[in-house]
C-alpha cells in the first residue's frame, strides 16, 4: 500500500491529486496532504467511509460486489463535485440536449445491473465477513519458511478482496497447488511503469514494485469457500517445499 509520509513528501508544484489504493481490499493510509485525495476502492467495497475527496467504486463480476457485467461508481461528500461528476457521466449535460461540461461521456449505469447490485447489497457486509473468516484461518493455518504472509489484514476495516501472499519461488508454488487442483492467480504480474503502451526510454527504478510483482500470489478467497476447502489450500501451502 502507499506510504503515506512517502507520498507527502514527493508532492510537488505540479501535483494535482494523489490517489491511493486499497489494494487486496486492505485500505491505505490517506496520506497528509493539502492537495485532493481520490481513493482507488475499486477492490475495497464496504471498508469503510472516503476519506478523502472522493472515492471510486468497481462493480466488475469479481469485486466483493459485483454485477453481471461492468459498473463503477463516485462518492463522495462534495456537493458541487457530486454535481460535475453526474454531468460528466451522461455527456456533460446539465440538461437534456445541453452540453455545459467538457469531456463528458455516456457512463451510466444501466438498470439492469443497477436491480442486481440493489438485490445483492444486503448481503455485501455477510459476505465480507466470510472473507475476514477465511483470511483469518489462512494467517492461522499457514506455516512454511518459504511463503510471506502480507500484514494489515487484522485491521476492522479489511475486507480481504484478494488473499495474497508472497513467496521467493512463487511460479514453483503455484505449479505446487495446480498439481493438487487448486487454483491461484498472480495480481499483478508486470507493474504499471513496465507496461508497454507507458514505458519510457528509462523507466524509473521501483524495486519494492518490481519485487512484490515477482513473488506475489493470490489463493483461492470468496464467500463461497467452504471449511474444508480452506483448510484444504492451507494443507496444500504448508506442503510445499
Amino acid at each position: 500500500l502507499l506510504d503515506p509520509q512517502a507520498a507527502a513528501a514527493a508532492v510537488g508544484p505540479r501535483t494535482r491529486a494523489v490517489l491511493p489504493v486499497h489494494l487486496f481490499g486492505l485500505t491505505a493510509a490517506p496520506p497528509p496532504v493539502t492537495v485532493p485525495v481520490i481513493e482507488d476502492a475499486a477492490q475495497a467495497i464496504g471498508a469503510g467511509p472516503p476519506r478523502g475527496l472522493a472515492a471510486t467504486l468497481s462493480f466488475f463480476p469479481t469485486k466483493n460486489l459485483g454485477a453481471l457485467g461492468d459498473g463503477g461508481a463516485l462518492v463522495t461528500g462534495d456537493a458541487a463535485l457530486a454535481e460535475r461528476v453526474r454531468a460528466l457521466r451522461q455527456y456533460g449535460w446539465s440538461a437534456k440536449y445541453r452540453v455545459d461540461v467538457d469531456l463528458g461521456r455516456n457512463s451510466r449505469l444501466d438498470e439492469l445491473q443497477a436491480a442486481i447490485l440493489s438485490a445483492k447489497l444486503p448481503g455485501l457486509d455477510r459476505d465480507n465477513q466470510r472473507r475476514r473468516e477465511i483470511a483469518r484461518a489462512f494467517d492461522r493455518g499457514i506455516r512454511n519458511p518459504q511463503v510471506r504472509l502480507l500484514a494489515g489484514r487484522h485491521a476492522s476495516d479489511d475486507v480481504t478482496h484478494l488473499y495474497v501472499l508472497r513467496s521467493t519461488r512463487r511460479d514453483a508454488l503455484r505449479a505446487h497447488l495446480a498439481a493438487r487442483g487448486i487454483d491461484s492467480d498472480v495480481h499483478y504480474p508486470m507493474p504499471d511503469h513496465w507496461q508497454p503502451a507507458w514505458r519510457e526510454a528509462a523507466p524509473p527504478s521501483l524495486p519494492a514494485t518490481e519485487s512484490a510483482a515477482g513473488e506475489i500470489l493470490s489463493l483461492p478467497c470468496h464467500p463461497a469457500l467452504t471449511d474444508e476447502e480452506v483448510a484444504r489450500v492451507i494443507d496444500a501451502v504448508c506442503a510445499f517445499d
